[in-house]
């Protein structure tokens, strides 16, 4: 048998490792493939927005949604705009830009962006869209509802329960969506003590810290010592206000005890971190549900903080026993 040349041997061996390189180029090749099926372009960075009604300094509702998107940041590694402080005609414009330059992710952070995003939504089916207490008809739409009759049953109770004057105020913000915690805090008064009179005010959007400023002074005029504030921005006022007068207040959304200790008893908590790390995971894992999807207190995402300290043991003791008996009645 010839032996190989030198040439010859040269040969054979630059083609075998032409074709181990091809072979571990294809390889390669498959692997980012296959991650790329798995994971979607590696290149593409999440692309979120979030539009708010209100300021996002609001230490409450608006402010509580950009908290929890930027604590998602660090996980997610997404880019986030905000636009606040939007008036309802802007609405539209607003997330149309937003959907047209491709963003990945917009949340609308209260009702009044569903109708809004109904509209926009089959314009841009890649683009998921998320609202608070509205509808969603279309697949790329996703709005939280939060149950919030049995929420305001617990903080009737409370309020109730602490007012010496058997006068408790509530001040509403007159939107459909919020007569549900009204009945519950009704019910949670007519309950603990019937003798209990409760005066409501209204005023007309989450940000009227000014008609909110004007029921808190009407209801302490009226002997009114405890009063339950829903709003977003005017919460921070209405405790104000309770505190000059020397009475008691319930906050609303954030934990709101530190705005005046001895006057807050307790807060009713929207844990929105909780909602928006919920939404999150879900969407990465694509596991989003498209339509209505409702949270409450047997979720965790509403709850109260922890007491003020003019609130004694046993009512401590006693509002937990409701709790407890509210999020097992919601589980059964």
């Amino acid at each position: 048998m010839p032996k190989l040349q030198p040439f010859s041997a040269l040969f054979v061996g630059l083609v075998i490792a032409l074709l181990l390189l091809i072979t571990s180029q294809f390889m390669t090749s498959m692997t980012h493939l296959q991650q790329f099926n798995q994971t979607g372009n590696a290149k593409h960075k999440l692309r979120v927005a979030l539009l708010l009604e209100g300021p996002t300094y609001d230490q409450g509702w608006n402010s509580s949604a950009l908290e929890s998107l930027t604590e998602l940041k660090k996980t997610y590694g997404f880019s986030l705009e905000v636009a606040s402080n939007l008036k309802p005609e802007q609405i539209t414009a607003v997330t149309q830009q937003y959907a047209s330059n491709g963003y990945d992710l917009i949340f609308g952070h209260g009702v009044i962006f569903s109708e809004p995003f109904t509209q926009i939504a089959p314009l841009y089916p890649e683009t998921r869209f998320i609202s608070f207490n509205g509808e969603a008809v279309h697949p790329n739409q996703t709005t939280i509802c939060y149950d919030m009759k049995p929420a305001g049953y617990l903080v009737g109770k409370l309020a109730a329960t602490m007012s010496k004057t058997r006068k408790v105020g509530y001040i509403l913000t007159d939107k459909p969506t919020e007569y549900k915690q009204l009945e519950g805090f009704q019910e949670g008064v007519r309950n603990t003590n019937s003798r209990t009179q409760l005066i409501v005010e209204k005023v007309p959007d989450f940000n009227d810290v000014e008609g909110a400023t004007r029921a808190a002074k009407s209801m302490i005029a009226k002997g009114v010592d405890v009063i339950y504030t829903t709003g977003d921005s005017y919460n921070l006022a209405v405790i104000t206000e309770a505190q000059r007068a020397n009475i008691y207040a319930i906050g609303y959304i954030a934990d709101q005890r530190y705005i005046a200790p001895n006057h807050v008893l307790a807060s009713l908590i929207q844990d929105v971190r909780q909602c928006y790390r919920t939404l999150m995971a879900q969407y990465t894992a694509g596991t989003l549900p498209s339509g209505t999807v409702t949270y409450g207190l047997a979720e965790g995402v509403n709850r109260l903080s922890t007491f003020g300290p003019m609130v004694p043991p046993e009512v401590r003791a006693e509002m937990q026993q409701e709790f407890e008996r509210l999020t097992h009645h919601r589980q059964q």
